[in-house]
């Protein structure tokens, strides 16, 4: 009995998944996919059109947004509203994405023959990129934690910068080329001499994954000890 819930799980997701990606090729958001492309600035058009469908999501916010706001909340659109509640979709995020799911379509319905082949080469460049970020971020988080005693013995010999928390982070920007070596330790403004060569001289020992599709990449941290590429936001640029 148990056995079964995750496969009625994966049922249902992945019935609600078709019902939106038919809901996207449905004639009716033509008209809305129309003003997309009229109103989207030509970058952002590549952009999408680049995109693997799985990713779409990450134009929920910022995107996603303007479209909520241009036709869905407050009604502003009641008949496309309507459209979407008669078929159970109720949440205006679930309408936004499925508009945008649309406009994927429609870009990637009208491409060349080579467009596609050159897209297939940047999604899977991406889908790499990503994959070697997702590496680096844990490594990095792996490292801070392993050194942690050793950052806070380098912060009592030599004080912090600040009474500022966020200056306890032992870098601001850490740069790591491709072979995996630290490049560059940036620091946090204010940080005397001698706390940045004793912490330096840790995170010099950091040791990364080597990566393709990027020379080098910038990893910062968010909140001790969570790592970010900043490449990582500029995947779709």
């Amino acid at each position: 009995m148990g056995a079964t819930k995750p496969f009625i799980l994966f049922a249902f997701l992945f019935g609600c998944a078709q019902q939106s990606n038919e809901l996207a090729r449905d004639p009716f958001l033509r008209p809305y996919v129309e003003q997309l492309k009229k109103s989207t600035p030509a970058d952002t058009l590549r952009a999408i059109t680049a995109m693997a469908e799985s990713e779409l999501i990450l134009l929920h916010h910022g995107y996603g947004t303007g479209i909520r706001n241009r036709w869905i909340h407050g009604g502003r659109d009641p008949e496309l509203v309507s459209f979407f509640r008669a078929r159970g979709i109720n949440h205006p995020d679930d309408m936004s994405m499925t508009i945008i799911e649309a406009l994927w379509h429609e870009l990637n319905r009208s491409l060349s023959a080579a467009d596609r082949a050159s897209i297939r080469e940047t999604r899977a460049s991406a889908a790499r990129r990503r994959k070697n970020y997702e590496t680096l971020e844990s490594e990095c988080e792996a490292q801070l934690v392993r050194m942690k005693s050793e950052f806070e013995r380098c912060y009592m010999q030599h004080g912090l910068p600040s009474k500022n928390p966020v200056l306890r982070d032992p870098f601001s920007k850490l740069i790591v080329g491709n072979s995996g070596a630290v490049r560059e330790i940036i620091f946090f403004e204010g940080a005397s001499q001698e706390l940045k060569s004793c912490l330096a001289t840790h995170i010099n020992e950091f040791k990364f994954s080597a990566f393709s599709d990027d020379e080098f990449v910038t990893l910062y941290i968010l909140e001790f000890p969570r790592c970010r590429v900043a490449e990582r936001d500029k995947l779709h640029n």
